[in-house]
């Protein structure tokens, strides 16, 4: 697919190389993608967003009847639903991705407010993990190899789809444009203060202090 990727590269003064080191991928890959040998994956489009500072749609050019005229269409509907051209971090991409095969390892039929959590929880390295920790939890949560990779596509329920919305509304409202874990952290926070029976249950499960979150939330989002 055509693409300014060479152009964004250059620049932010980077080699092929350069990109490829920061991108986990051999320089070969990012020459296949600078020419539109080949086209990345979604999260590899993500990752190059991420990288460059810009949407995926600055990146990639439409063109009718490509292959991957459809990646746009992708980002939009990632979640299930009309969800913008905010940029999502790698890390809340992850939680995602956990969240939904958790979901799926415990037979859920959609992915639920509690298996965000735990994924907000599964990367320790991640700010969301910081901010509950710091909050009184000490559960840990079991991954391997493969817990961040995409591998179901399940929907989100209408509780994880308020969520989600109420992420990506405090990042409109602060005019930001990146979504990270602890915008996600907000919005599941922000869900159980409107569900006083299943949101409240599922902090306390947790051992979470929400006083303690809610001061850690506004200072750090």
């Amino acid at each position: 697919m055509k693409n300014r990727l060479k152009e964004l590269r250059q620049l932010h003064q980077w080699s092929q190389s350069d990109l490829a080191r920061e991108l986990g991928v051999s320089r070969q890959a990012v020459n296949g993608f600078e020419s539109g040998k080949f086209d990345p994956s979604l999260d590899m489009a993500f990752k190059l967003a991420n990288l460059l500072n810009v949407a995926i749609e600055d990146i990639f050019i439409y063109e009718a009847n490509n292959s991957m005229q459809t990646l746009v269409e992708r980002v939009k509907h990632f979640f299930g639903f009309e969800f913008g051209f905010e940029r999502f971090t790698e890390s809340v991409i992850h939680a995602i991705n956990f969240a939904r095969n958790q979901a799926a390892e415990l037979q859920s039929s959609q992915v639920e407010p509690e298996h965000l959590l735990a994924g907000l929880l599964a990367d320790q390295t991640t700010t969301s993990a910081r901010l509950l920790r710091a909050s009184g939890v000490t559960q840990d949560i079991e991954t391997n190899e493969h817990s961040f990779e995409f591998r179901e596509h399940l929907q989100f329920s209408l509780q994880s789809k308020f969520v989600l919305e109420l992420a990506l509304q405090i990042v409109r409202l602060q005019g930001q444009k990146s979504i990270g874990t602890e915008h996600l952290l907000w919005g599941l926070v922000r869900w159980a203060e409107t569900d006083q029976t299943t949101g409240s249950e599922l902090l306390q499960r947790y051992g979470i202090d929400r006083e303690t979150l809610n001061h850690q939330l506004v200072e750090t989002v």
